[in-house]
């Protein structure tokens, strides 16, 4: 299910297999779990040498095999390089911060993709540090303890509540899709190609589309039109913004379409249906006019 790193010595003993957070007898300190997902033999090799006197350590060659070991492991932080041969680092922290598993783990990027623009495109997806190859021994591991510091801390409260319920589990492609829904959310205004969501998430096209149908009963395309026009109700229902700029913010080329869509779906225009939020009992009142996300009923039909 997973492996242990072992050092460059080949005269050393063999390690102890890693276990998953077992309960420690009360005079065990039990080190912290770290996850490292890296392809590159000889970074692996490095950072082993440099974390494992300190911590204990698990591996992962891809990004599928990181997201596996981190459900079923849960560690305590994950190094996560950026390019990784099935999907980037940046699909994978997605999909960390979509599972209640693994939403809570510190995500720290080591990565010589070090622009601006790639730290705050890690950072935005949840990731609490970006660290800068080629590293310095003595700043990776402040940094690792710091942030393994601060998530104990914040672990504690949260590990209080949950003491009477466990968990659910959650079926890794149901986690797939979410992760798909929240990236089309996120980019409704300039609606991604099936392809460049299939990439986001580390799935091929037809398989992504698979699962949409088998677990949203409709086509992706389905999804963005109903995305866009419950999106538009709530802009509707909770800003001043024009009905213009609205449609060009969810994705709509001009206010005409938007308008088309958002009656087919609602039985009345944008307008009518802003002016009826207004009056009360109006014919808006039961279409999620009161600010919530409307709830939007699946579509069946061809991508």
């Amino acid at each position: 299910m997973y492996e242990t790193i072992s050092t460059a010595s080949t005269t050393s003993k063999p390690e102890t297999p890693i276990t998953a957070h077992a309960p420690a007898p009360a005079s065990t300190l039990v080190r912290p779990l770290i996850l490292l997902v890296d392809d590159k033999p000889e970074e692996l090799r490095w950072l082993n040498q440099l974390l494992q006197p300190d911590f204990r350590l698990a591996l992962a060659h891809s990004g599928q095999a990181g997201l596996q070991r981190a459900q079923a492991l849960q560690p305590d932080l994950v190094l996560l390089d950026i390019g990784l041969p099935d999907m980037d680092g940046y699909a994978l922290c997605r999909l960390l911060k979509a599972d209640p598993l693994t939403c809570a783990t510190p995500v720290l990027f080591l990565s010589a993709h070090n622009s601006p623009e790639r730290r705050v495109q890690g950072l935005a997806l949840g990731a609490v540090d970006f660290i800068s190859k080629p590293f310095h021994p003595e700043e990776v591991l402040a940094r690792v303890r710091v942030h393994l510091r601060l998530a104990a801390q914040i672990r504690q409260p949260a590990i209080d509540e949950a003491a009477a319920a466990a968990t659910p589990v959650r079926n890794p492609d149901e986690l797939l899709v979410q992760a798909a829904a929240q990236y089309i959310r996120a980019h409704l205004s300039k609606t991604p190609t099936v392809a460049e969501i299939a990439r986001q998430v580390g799935l091929h096209e037809k398989r992504l589309l698979a699962l949409f149908r088998e677990h949203l009963g409709q086509t992706i395309s389905g999804f963005i039109r109903d995305e866009r026009v419950s999106t538009g109700q709530r802009l509707l229902a909770d800003t001043a913004m024009s009905v213009q700029e609205i449609a060009f913010t969810v994705g709509f080329g001009n206010p005409g379409n938007f308008a088309t869509s958002f009656r087919e779906r609602t039985g009345m225009s944008p307008q009518a249906y802003r002016q009826g939020l207004r009056e009360p009992g109006g014919p808006a009142s039961g279409l999620g006019g009161d600010g919530e996300h409307a709830e939007m009923a699946p579509r069946t039909g061809q991508f």
